[in-house]
């Protein structure tokens, strides 16, 4: 069994804290039962330094807590996936490519994200068409999002590599 850096799960119980509070402190209803929030810059920055399984528990629970506590029950599961994969998706491809490469790995992130929720409203709405509407609020959310961690990016990494002794710890 591979065991996990104590940093890399200390971290990863950070971002999921980060997530939700940006998804759950700041939410812009969108009209479609959805709404606009903060938390995917979150997801991205720490799925940019971890493994694709802490990633989807940042990304994942993070945001679906925010969604159960905030009034959007409805949307937990479906968040859950969503933004699980959306952060499997980064930390797949940051890991797999270039530091630079994160920029690219942004903007599919976002586009899964957007995709995702655009069947998820057509699943929950009953409608193609209602589902529509949803998307130009999540291009929204995904492009703040990117500026988010591009911007908080080299805090995360500086702090991540702060302490060389505890990359040496495991659990």
């Amino acid at each position: 069994m591979k065991t996990m850096k104590v940093n890399d799960i200390v971290t990863a119980a950070l971002g999921i804290a980060l997530v939700f509070l940006a998804t759950w402190l700041l939410k812009v209803p969108n009209g479609i039962q959805g709404y606009f929030n903060l938390g995917d810059g979150f997801l991205l920055l720490f799925a940019s330094v971890l493994n694709p399984f802490l990633a989807f528990m940042v990304g994942g629970v993070g945001s679906a807590l925010a969604d159960i506590t905030g009034g959007y029950g409805m949307y937990a599961l479906f968040t859950l996936l969503i933004k699980g994969m959306e952060a499997v998706l980064v930390s797949w491809l940051v890991c797999r490519g270039r530091s630079s490469f994160r920029y690219v790995a942004y903007i599919l992130g976002g586009l899964l994200m957007v995709g995702g929720y655009f069947l998820a409203d057509a699943y929950i709405n009953q409608s193609w068409q209602l589902s529509l509407t949803g998307i130009p609020g999540n291009l929204v959310q995904a492009a703040a999002g990117y500026v988010i961690a591009l911007a908080a990016y080299p805090l995360l990494q500086k702090r991540m590599h702060r302490h060389p002794d505890m990359h040496h710890k495991t659990v």
